[in-house]
């Protein structure tokens, strides 16, 4: 097993002033659910937060160490949004860059997310010989993307939402240095930007962990079989709840199951008020939501998350 250096772990975000409420969210659930033991150091990469709202954030959580990163003229920016990808995302590209090289293993996780247990089993996971580990993407067809790029098969595609990185390794190989130009020479390669040029450069060098760490929204499309499919433990609510795809649980018309999840962290802060207002989202619709994580979650235990 990997050696793993450091005493805290060490979670990276990135994101934008529009999206604060969203860390917010993510950093309440990741709190709310940590181990006895666990020690957290936050690294916020973002584009253009103010110091107020990064007070404003601070004062929202009780035992996290967040560490702010401001990224001013770096060419991540100059990459244009896509879809719901705002330009914060490419941000992720220059980890290797901005953080202390003293730190030797990492958590990255996007925004549109909640935690839902511990996160000490996924830090210490073995990585072996691999870059990173992740959960694949069931959306994307791999022998079309392989094909597209020039990539050997067998191989495997992953979702970029989460991802332990070995840091000396990404850094040994140039890992993200090398996604960041792909992009920069020619975005228009890349469906799904940042996250298809990652599977570029890792295609071969990353592991596969359970499917709980990163339940995505395709695996809704069929009554959850992917997931009783992927998932060691058919009883129990996905430990990472990512809200993939263009709706999310802050806009009206959400039907996503685990929806209430979200919500149930954000009426904890200050900034539910605010998210509300601006999704159209009235109390009566989180309600809705409520019920449904209660009454029509297939499969799934009830009451497995910590309130």
């Amino acid at each position: 097993m990997n050696p793993i250096v450091d005493t805290n772990i060490n979670i990276v975000c990135v994101s934008d002033a529009n999206y604060v409420p969203h860390l917010v969210t993510l950093l309440k659930s990741v709190e709310a659910n940590s181990a006895d033991g666990d020690n957290f150091k936050v690294h916020v990469i973002h584009d253009a937060i103010s110091d107020d709202l990064q007070k404003q954030v601070a004062s929202e959580l009780g035992r996290m160490d967040v560490r702010w990163y401001s990224i001013v003229g770096h060419d991540a920016l100059t990459l244009p949004p896509l879809l719901q990808i705002s330009r914060a995302t490419y941000l992720r590209l220059i980890m290797d860059e901005v953080l202390d090289g003293s730190i030797s293993r990492l958590i990255y996780l996007d925004i549109d997310m909640v935690v839902t247990g511990s996160l000490k089993e996924l830090w210490q996971s073995d990585l072996g010989d691999c870059v990173c580990a992740a959960v694949p993407d069931p959306g994307v067809d791999v022998g079309e993307f392989a094909g597209k790029h020039g990539l050997g098969l067998p191989g495997r595609y992953f979702n970029a939402g989460v991802m332990v990185f070995d840091m000396p390794r990404a850094r040994a190989d140039r890992t993200l240095s090398c996604a960041l130009n792909l992009l920069l020479e020619d975005q228009s390669k890349f469906e799904f930007a940042d996250q298809d040029a990652l599977n570029v450069v890792l295609w071969g060098k990353w592991k596969q962990v359970d499917a709980t760490w990163n339940f995505q929204r395709e695996f809704m499309y069929d009554d959850l079989a992917a997931w009783r499919s992927l998932s060691k433990d058919r009883h129990t609510v996905p430990k990472i709840i990512h809200f993939t795809e263009s709706v999310k649980p802050w806009k009206a018309g959400e039907w996503h199951p685990f929806a209430w999840l979200y919500w149930k962290y954000l009426l904890r802060s200050g900034f539910a008020g605010d998210v509300m207002r601006k999704g159209n989202i009235t109390y009566r619709d989180i309600i809705k939501m409520r019920l449904k994580y209660l009454f029509k979650k297939p499969n799934l235990a009830r009451g497995s998350t910590r309130s």
